[in-house]
């Protein structure tokens, strides 16, 4: 099951992960050089540098929520989820292969965002191992939860919805393209500060290039709680058989 979740994003890139990378750049260049240099640098990084490691979360996050979730909402539309459902196969089993699969296009896409930006930009990373644990666990995060929103998903909007509504504000108001402490409005900064995101992407930033905020080893502690719950919450689920079995 592992393979084929692999293969339905790898073989159709132009579709999946390509749409992804060139907006990545469009981001970098509208907010980056455009906007940049009307920003002062944070923490002796410039404004392009200190975007890099939110831009590189952002699409690692969407992209481990986005392979499980649909795969596993079409898998019940058109009826495939009966074929594991009757083998002798564990359903932690089957949540383990969908969430590997979520693992392996978001890490994809995080490793190859930041390779090319650090190739193009002439930096390394800060912390390697803090930088790879960081988008192993927070991969597995959202794809567990994936997981269980493709599950739960009445329709096919519901799944988008999630997304749309959910995860991209707590993204932006997370700090993917600002120091959150930059935000005028205290309503918003508290708002921040309230998002989970905000400490995801502040321990990443630290392992990617070195600015520090929020105590990163804090800020992986809590990611890794996060995945164990998500994780627990999708075996669960799963194996509910809620909106699996007709």
């Amino acid at each position: 099951m592992t393979k084929r979740e692999i293969i339905r994003f790898a073989r159709k890139p132009n579709r999946t992960v390509l749409p992804s990378i060139v907006s990545t750049f469009l981001y970098i260049f509208a907010f980056g050089y455009a906007l940049g240099s009307t920003i002062p640098a944070m923490g002796g990084h410039s404004y392009i540098e200190f975007m890099l490691p939110g831009l590189v979360m952002m699409q690692a996050i969407i992209h481990a929520y986005i392979n499980p979730s649909y795969s596993i909402f079409q898998s019940r539309d058109t009826g495939y989820i009966e074929d594991p459902l009757t083998t002798p196969m564990r359903y932690s089993s089957m949540v383990v292969a969908y969430i590997l699969g979520g693992m392996v296009r978001g890490l994809f896409m995080g490793f190859v965002i930041a390779g090319v930006t650090m190739l193009i930009f002439g930096f390394w990373l800060a912390d390697p191992i803090l930088f790879l644990l960081f988008l192993v666990f927070t991969s597995a995060t959202f794809a567990a939860i994936g997981v269980m929103f493709g599950q739960w998903s009445s329709n096919i909007e519901d799944v988008g919805n999630v997304m749309s509504y959910v995860l991209s504000p707590l993204l932006f108001i997370g700090g993917v393209f600002f120091s959150i402490d930059m935000i005028p409005s205290d309503i918003v900064r508290t708002l921040s500060y309230l998002d989970p995101l905000t400490y995801v992407i502040d321990g990443f930033r630290f392992a990617m290039i070195g600015y520090l905020r929020t105590d990163p080893y804090l800020c992986l502690l809590a990611i890794v709680i996060s995945f164990c719950v998500c994780f627990y919450a999708a075996i669960r689920l799963f194996e509910s058989g809620y909106h699996l079995k007709t």
